[in-house]
């Protein structure tokens, strides 16, 4: 009896295959990535959120009060260690899309942080850490510590203060573990430590009245008449380029969001 032979794939039809499937790779592959990536920015908002309510639970209890953004001289306790007893966990201090998130993980025996790979604050952390991705905005606040001639001439604010508690950040997302991101200036001198979420090039905030809302860097300053930097109301006179912020927080901003200070130091990077 003779054999029939089934007919085998030429070698240009596993090629045609090999190549179809190399296209579906490269058009899915960055559509998970960012999926993946959409899903941790939700991640950092959650945790946001339960920043926002931990800091109002906190000025509730403490005669309607925010607290300084660093208590002590030596960075030791900070608006974090501050708001910590009203976290679930000190991980909602961690963004997962920030690349400093988990730079500080817990060490007993840690005694000094000369890399700063930790948030300030890490001495009084659990762990003795202290996870790298928020700051509070020092516009708003001191960014003196309260035990200094400076932090002393200026206390923290209270919402009997706030002109606009719904569009006032507090809080913003930053990749260096300063507690404060010292206002509107960084987007143009220290753009390295301004974080944006590689999924739309987003930022999340949380205002003063602990709501938090995702939006580009360069819309919560421009225009000035309506940024939401600093706490007063700003000067409606469409020339006006000045922020007026606590002390040490006073800004003439370049002229407008195309300015050239924009795009260099790195600053197209949250762009």
């Amino acid at each position: 009896m003779r054999r029939t032979r089934k007919p085998a794939f030429t070698l240009i039809e596993l090629l045609v295959v090999i190549a179809i499937i190399a296209i579906l790779a490269a058009i899915l592959f960055p559509v998970f990535a960012q999926a993946r990536e959409k899903a941790r920015m939700t991640t950092c908002v959650s945790n946001m959120r339960q920043i926002g309510t931990g800091l109002m639970m906190y000025v509730q209890d403490y005669d309607e009060t925010y607290p300084f953004i660093r208590f002590t001289s030596d960075t030791s306790w900070i608006w974090k260690n501050a708001i910590q007893p009203y976290m679930k966990n000190q991980g909602v201090f961690a963004c997962p899309s920030n690349p400093m998130a988990n730079a500080c993980p817990p060490d007993p025996t840690r005694t000094k942080d000369p890399k700063g790979l930790c948030s300030e604050g890490w001495q009084s952390g659990i762990g003795r850490s202290m996870p790298i991705s928020y700051s509070m905005n020092s516009c708003a606040e001191t960014w003196y510590p309260a035990d200094s001639a400076q932090g002393k001439r200026n206390p923290p604010v209270t919402m009997a203060q706030l002109v606009r508690p719904a569009d006032t950040i507090i809080i913003c997302e930053n990749t260096w573990g300063t507690a404060d991101l010292h206002g509107p200036d960084w987007l143009w001198s220290n753009c390295g430590g301004v974080f944006a979420h590689p999924a739309g090039k987003l930022g999340n905030f949380i205002f003063f009245d602990g709501h938090v809302k995702s939006k580009k860097w360069l819309a919560t300053l421009y225009p000035v008449s309506q940024n939401n930097w600093q706490r007063d109301e700003p000067i409606q006179d469409p020339a006006n380029r000045k922020i007026w912020g606590m002390e040490g927080c006073q800004y003439t901003v370049p002229p407008g969001p195309d300015a050239k200070a924009f795009h260099t130091n790195g600053c197209d990077a949250y762009q």
